[in-house]
């Protein structure tokens, strides 16, 4: 092997390790406390990775297997420091998520509001409620 192909294939290699760390911290594990809602479905209180990929918002269960697949809008504005965190909006005794920012990315992504959520908030005060990565070091 020549020189020039060797070191092409050490610098994929350094590419590859560095995409996949990107795609590794890009997902946040949370234990929710409460049952919540997600597009009009509700999910019992219980482990949760959540992830992005680019518009295109996963969650997981604690075994893995994705409960929910839906699309994220990117938003601005908060720090979250070197953990990730989950948002969710609260009326009451419902709880919606709404928001996901991981420590690798500037932008957090953010669900539109069901129609449950929006009627929720037309007649009751919000409580908003952030829960951090139970481990950022993925």
């Amino acid at each position: 092997m020549n020189k020039q192909t060797l070191q092409f294939a050490l610098l994929c290699m350094v590419a590859a390790c560095a995409v996949t760390r990107a795609v590794a911290q890009s997902r946040v594990t949370v234990k929710v406390p409460f049952d919540f809602s997600i597009s009009d479905r509700t999910f019992p209180a219980g482990q949760y990775s959540i992830s992005a990929y680019h518009d295109r918002l996963t969650v997981q269960d604690s075994v893995g297997k994705p409960v929910f697949i839906g699309m994220a809008n990117q938003i601005s504005g908060r720090r979250v420091g070197p953990t990730g965190m989950v948002i969710f909006h609260c009326y009451d005794a419902r709880c919606f998520l709404s928001e996901f920012w991981t420590p690798v990315a500037e932008n957090g992504r953010q669900l539109l509001p069901s129609h449950q959520e929006t009627a929720l908030a037309g007649h009751k005060r919000e409580t908003e409620f952030a829960l951090l990565d139970q481990n950022p070091q993925h």
